[in-house]
């Protein structure tokens, strides 16, 4: 692990298998916030958040994994750490949530949270957000699961609440003992590779999994395979009978819960179509040590769980048998699950799969009386939307039972499909508690499973099929696809993922095409869009032909009367004409330009949005548009060559320049969230996200204000995709920067209707210089109303007359 600074640490670390493995799965998922981990604490009251302040950052500086980053040096993945990280909190509020469910809006509030990026080569890989909806309170802790692991995770939560409370109480934050540095456990496992202390657990592993198959749930949808799917989180209580059944069969097997539960898995799995042999992936916490169980950092490991499964056997057997193949498992769980799959025949990887498509988890009394300081907490549903596999679960004790929180891939599964497992789960646990002489074959399950994934059939390749353009690269990039994955790509955009390729698979592809001496591919390039037609235009051409540029221009309306053109305000499009384009005479002629072309400057953007109308043979009679679109609408006049189109400038501020403050991005958004607002037709109490945070005081988090929005909306029943307003934002904030470094002193001779809401009558003025004959016209509405009230019909009126005097003019 390499430390900047002084007393940094002698030389770099590799990351451990593990940590490795997550950071090419993160390179290469369709979702990346599929291995954070966020910890939804609801409390009852607003926690001081400058006590948390500091108790977070005493944590960012105790301990290393906090101020680790991830990231690749030459052919490595290695770990370096920060001396000190500078940290603080983010703080999302919504003072009133209005017709918004608050459980909902806290729910949509936390996934967003979730998603927002997490860096690994930024530490810190982990941030603490406070929300409150109305009077309800929840702490967001989201770590990177690179740097820890949720046993790591209650060990933060547990030692966070003991220096909040220290900083309450004003005493200074101190623990018995300084922690072990993460780099100490990396160091550790960097050696038992190189010497072979792995040897004879590797061993025994490849005997384990000579043939092995995982158990795979028969998907009800066609979705692909692929890491960070698209998923959701079921949270299920199991029944007091089955939490009878656990006790039952513990004390007349002397196995554990975990144990207990992987059997009744087994047996599901065998009796759902699985076979008798029956694999399952599971997550240990690989902590066998007091100073491991003592470490914050990521240390757990995935192993398969091979079991036999006869229909003959009592479900104390499959217990039995379960109980002494977890110590065997925990023996040998040591060896990095990369490094046993790697040592694997290709056939039983392919059969096994990457990652296991089912992973089961015991978290035994994790979440158990949570606080911060002297604040009990609630430990919540999580907020993911990522799936790392098929099925994956967690089970743990509560209240005297056990909880499940299972993630499913909801491009394969149906939530009836994962209750159907869970039913028959419990069923079995409360059965075969009740009568652990019970055959296997006595029980009936509603489940569905088969072992092995099945091979991708064309149906599943038809969204990618095509053919295959012929280059000597392409020649080339087939061949090493079929050398690797045994049959060439059906298509230019098929993903080499679900076409059946793993990390270890796309390593030697990317090696193979460097072979012949050519320059190697950028893998991590590559494994952000893994198709056959990205990997041959990084290997040095044949990709696909320049896309031209898609025209700026929208066709609104075909008519045979007058040409109205309009232009889009700032961050907008041309669906904000909607209720405008309504009042219009229907034989007129409307068309539009949207920001696809996506320039910085007024005059650039007159210039595009020109080009293409003349691209199109179109000299629109009226050009205009509202907000910063009349700026641009006036550039595009003053470009003209020959007659000029008439303008309409819908309280469009004159072209005179201003200051655009750096500091008052906050009050810009709000703008912005009002903009957004009017455009969906919500009411004036519809919820608004107030959002601060960073290690600065008063700082903002523009993703985080933008996912705060993105809730807001969902919570009242108008969800918009959180990149599409992202988008809008973005847009908006270049729109701004381009009106206020944009000055023109005209005048264009040209006539023009200026429709006033909040203009002052001295920028009245200001446009009457710049123009030729002008006409102002008052609107009693404010600037957003003129599109979106009452008072569009008087806009449409004024628009109407003002183009039978233009016309009469022409």
């Amino acid at each position: 692990m390499a430390e900047q600074g002084a007393g940094a640490t002698p030389g770099p670390v590799p990351a451990t298998a593990m940590q490795e493995a997550l950071w090419w799965v993160h390179q290469r998922a369709r979702d990346r916030s599929v291995y954070h981990l966020t910890w939804r604490l609801g409390v009852d009251e607003p926690l001081d958040e400058a006590a948390l302040a500091v108790a977070w950052q005493a944590m960012v500086d105790r301990h290393e994994a906090l101020r680790t980053s991830v990231v690749r040096q030459g052919d490595a993945v290695t770990l370096v750490v920060t001396p000190r990280v500078a940290v603080g909190l983010h703080r999302l509020e919504v003072d009133d949530p209005g017709d918004a469910d608050p459980g909902t809006l806290l729910r949509l509030v936390a996934e967003e949270v979730h998603v927002a990026p997490v860096d690994p080569a930024a530490a810190p890989l982990a941030r603490i957000t406070l929300v409150r909806v109305g009077d309800r309170h929840e702490v967001l802790l989201t770590v990177h699961h690179m740097v820890l692991d949720g046993w790591a995770v209650q060990l933060l939560v547990g030692e966070l609440s003991e220096a909040y409370a220290a900083v309450r109480e004003g005493r200074a934050v101190s623990f018995p003992a300084d922690p072990v540095p993460f780099s100490t456990y990396a160091r550790e496992q960097a050696a038992a590779r190189a010497d072979g202390r792995w040897d004879k657990s590797l061993a025994y592993w490849c005997d384990a999994l000579a043939g092995a198959a995982s158990a795979v749930l028969e998907p009800d949808l066609p979705g692909g395979v692929i890491s960070g799917a698209p998923g959701a989180i079921l949270r299920y209580g199991f029944s007091a009978e089955a939490g009878a059944g656990i006790t039952a069969l513990a004390k007349a097997t002397f196995a554990t819960p975990f144990a207990i539960i992987l059997a009744a898995a087994q047996l599901v799995l065998a009796r759902a179509g699985a076979g008798s042999d029956v694999a399952v992936g599971v997550v240990t916490a690989n902590r066998m040590t007091t100073r491991d169980q003592a470490l914050l950092g990521y240390t757990a490991n995935l192993c398969v769980a091979r079991a036999r499964v006869a229909e003959a056997d009592t479900v104390a057997a499959v217990v039995g048998a379960a109980r002494d193949g977890m110590w065997q498992m925990l023996t040998h769980q040591a060896v990095p699950y990369p490094v046993v799959f790697g040592a694997l025949p290709e056939q039983t990887r392919a059969a096994l799969g990457d990652p296991a498509p089912l992973l089961l988890s015991y978290l035994g009394p994790i979440g158990t009386d949570l606080r911060i300081g002297a604040v009990p907490a609630t430990l919540l549903p999580s907020p993911n939307r990522a799936a790392r596999a098929d099925v994956a679960m967690s089970v743990w004790e509560a209240d005297g039972g056990y909880l499940a929180e299972v993630e499913y891939h909801t491009g394969r599964y149906r939530e009836s499909s994962v209750l159907a497992l869970l039913h028959d789960l419990d069923a079995v646990l409360a059965d075969g508690g009740a009568e652990p002489q019970r055959t296997v074959g006595s029980f009936e399950v509603a489940t569905r499973a088969r072992a092995g994934r099945a091979a991708p059939t064309a149906a599943d390749r038809d969204p990618a099929a095509g053919p295959l353009p012929e280059s000597a690269d392409w020649r080339q990039v087939v061949a090493a696809w079929t050398d690797v994955l045994g049959a060439p790509p059906v298509g230019p955009d098929v993903d080499f993922f679900a076409a059946g390729g793993n990390s270890l698979s796309a390593l030697r592809l990317v090696d193979a095409l460097a072979a012949d001496g050519r320059p190697a591919v950028d893998v991590v390039r590559w494994l952000g869009e893994p198709t056959p037609q990205r990997l041959t235009g990084l290997l040095g051409g044949g990709g696909s032909e320049p896309v031209p540029a898609e025209s700026t221009l929208v066709r609104l309306r075909d008519g045979s009367g007058p040409h109205l053109h309009l232009v889009h305000g700032a961050g907008g499009s041309p669906q904000d004409y909607q209720d405008l384009l309504a009042e219009l005479p229907e034989h007129w002629r409307v068309t539009a330009s949207r920001d696809s072309a996506q320039l910085p400057t007024v005059p650039e953007l007159a210039r595009r949005y020109r080009a293409d109308l003349d691209a199109a043979g179109l000299v629109p009679d009226l050009l205009g548009g509202w907000s910063f679109g009349g700026q641009v609408a006036y550039q595009m006049a003053a470009d003209q060559v020959g007659r000029r189109s008439a303008l309409v400038l819908l309280d469009s501020a004159p072209p005179v320049g201003y200051e655009l403050p750096a500091d008052d991005v906050r009050q810009r958004f709000d703008t912005f969230t009002e903009n957004v607002h009017r455009a969906l037709g919500l009411e004036p109490d519809a919820p608004r996200p107030r959002v601060t945070g960073g290690a600065e005081p008063g700082g903002f988090d523009e993703r985080l204000a933008v996912g705060a929005l993105a809730a807001c909306l969902a919570a009242v029943r108008q969800p918009v995709p959180t990149a599409l307003l992202a988008h809008r934002w973005h847009s908006y904030e270049r729109h701004l920067r381009a009106s206020a470094g944009y000055v023109h002193d005209g005048p264009v001779d040209t006539p023009a209707l200026v429709i006033g809401a909040d203009l002052l009558d001295a920028q009245l003025a200001q446009w009457a210089a710049r123009v030729g004959a002008a006409r102002s016209h008052r609107i009693g509405t404010d600037h957003f109303g003129v599109l979106h009230s009452a008072a569009v019909a008087q806009v449409a009126a004024a628009v109407i007359d003002f183009a039978r005097v233009a016309a009469a003019r022409g």
